[in-house]
């Protein structure tokens, strides 16, 4: 790896992590979401330090270049979000339709209770 390639690779991971930093203190991010960001600056740090550890695993499963791994490991990411997120999604939705039938049947009663004072 270039001394340059190296430079940029340690630069973001140091943006991200000082990114997460950020969004946590201004509570923006949740600390849920944050350990997995700041575990992904931290593996891809891993990853620029150790290259040679990079260059051994794309041995093991068979990549002909590191880059082919670290884009195999970028999808395997992205699909990972994508999963939770919908989970997450799904998990926000039923508990927004819960919310919607209870305030249907509490303005039910309360149109009940202003017809029953307003008549007695």
């Amino acid at each position: 790896m270039l001394i340059k390639q190296k430079i940029f690779a340690i630069a973001a991971c140091a943006a991200l992590i000082v990114l997460v930093a950020v969004l946590i203190k201004r509570r923006k991010l949740r600390e849920e979401y944050a350990l997995l960001w700041l575990a992904t600056g931290i593996g891809m740090l891993i990853l620029v330090i150790g290259y040679p550890l990079l260059l051994e695993v794309s041995k093991m499963i068979g990549a002909v270049t590191p880059t082919t791994t670290l884009f195999l490991f970028a999808l395997l990411f992205i699909v990972l979000i994508s999963i939770h997120f919908s989970v997450k999604f799904t998990l926000l939705s039923d508990q927004i339709q819960s919310v919607i039938t209870e305030m249907s049947f509490l303005r039910k009663e309360l149109e009940e209770l202003k017809k029953a004072n307003g008549s007695g």
